[in-house]
């Protein structure tokens, strides 16, 4: 298997998951709780918030998950980068859709005037 295989593979089905978690987010389906969502002092403290805070976050881990898989599978058929680059290319692919949501959750909550911690 080559690096592009095994790249693409493993974005793709991290992709798949994260894009899995994030449904039910968005559709406001997941309670307050301690395992599951975008968790804050604020979003725990606030049911307004929270449902507010993770239907943003699964918009944006859907969006990123969706980008990231996408980008990864044409740069991979494409084969128009190196190898080693490619690696690159899939880690940041891996870390992106969270690290986007994450951050445009937490402007959000500020902007609602949740502080983030």
């Amino acid at each position: 298997m080559t690096v592009f295989e095994k790249g693409t593979i493993t974005v793709l089905a991290c992709s798949l998951l994260f894009a899995g978690l994030s449904v039910p987010l968005l559709l406001r389906r997941v309670p307050r709780n301690l395992v599951y969502g975008f968790r804050t002092r604020a979003t725990l403290a606030s049911d307004r918030l929270w449902y507010e805070a993770n239907a943003c976050f699964g918009r944006w881990l859907l969006a990123g998950s969706l980008a990231a898989g996408a980008t990864t599978a044409w740069l991979a058929a494409a084969r128009g980068i190196a190898p080693d680059m490619f690696l690159v290319v899939s880690v940041v692919a891996l870390g992106a859709p969270v690290l986007v949501a994450g951050l445009r959750t937490s402007l959000l909550l500020r902007r609602l005037g949740g502080r983030r911690g």
